[in-house]
């Protein structure tokens, strides 16, 4: 059995308390600084029981950002499907407001996106992580156009890659302004966001689908 497969049968208190010091060190540390040492002392584990789990420090990595995506699918999980183009742009609104609120409170979260940010793509998790977000956005663009709340004159593939772009750009440049800048402030601002992802989404009228 791979060790990550070994993880994931734990209890979920017991992978709570693995990952949540994981997650305090890369936080802290970042991912280079981190160190194994703390993290099995923080968990109470032995280093053969870490690497009985985990394949080494990036796996353990890996697993943290996971970690952090499936919270962004639990906060969302249960909205409804949209039916038009009304309810669509309108539980949009209600996402982007239930991660704005779950998110840019907490430091911890904050500081593991701008030490993911810093490190660059050239590793296999931040790659992972964005291959995922383009999935959900994939799939967020094909229920848009279902409903007529998404333009159809580009192809879908385009608009895809398009608005995974700008949402990363938008979560980067939010979890770097938290540095200096108050949740609160932030939270003035967070509502532009989802009028920029209408604006790049929405028909245009004239335009006729190819």
């Amino acid at each position: 059995m791979a060790p990550r497969r070994r993880f994931d049968n734990l209890p979920k208190e017991n992978r709570k308390v693995i990952l949540g010091a994981a997650a305090n060190e890369f936080a802290t540390e970042g991912f280079e600084g981190a160190s194994i040492n703390r993290i099995i002392a923080a968990a109470e584990l032995s280093k053969g029981g870490l690497y009985y789990y985990f394949e080494d420090k990036e796996d353990l990595y890996a697993a943290v950002m996971d970690d952090v995506m499936d919270r962004v699918v639990e906060v969302l999980a249960d909205l409804p499907a949209p039916t038009d183009a009304a309810t669509y742009w309108s539980t949009l609104r209600v996402g982007m407001d239930r991660l704005n609120a779950a998110f840019l409170h907490d430091t911890r979260l904050a500081a593991l996106g701008r030490g993911l940010y810093r490190r660059g793509g050239n590793n296999a998790t931040y790659e992972r992580l964005i291959e995922r977000t383009r999935g959900w956005v994939r799939q967020l663009v094909e229920m848009g156009q279902t409903v007529g709340a998404v333009r159809s004159d580009v192809p879908v593939a385009f608009l895809a890659e398009s608005l995974t772009g700008m949402l990363i750009a938008m979560d980067r440049w939010f979890v770097m302004a938290l540095e200096k800048t108050s949740a609160e402030q932030l939270l003035q601002i967070a509502p532009k966001t989802i009028e920029l992802v209408r604006d790049l989404l929405a028909p245009k009228p004239g335009k006729e689908t190819p």
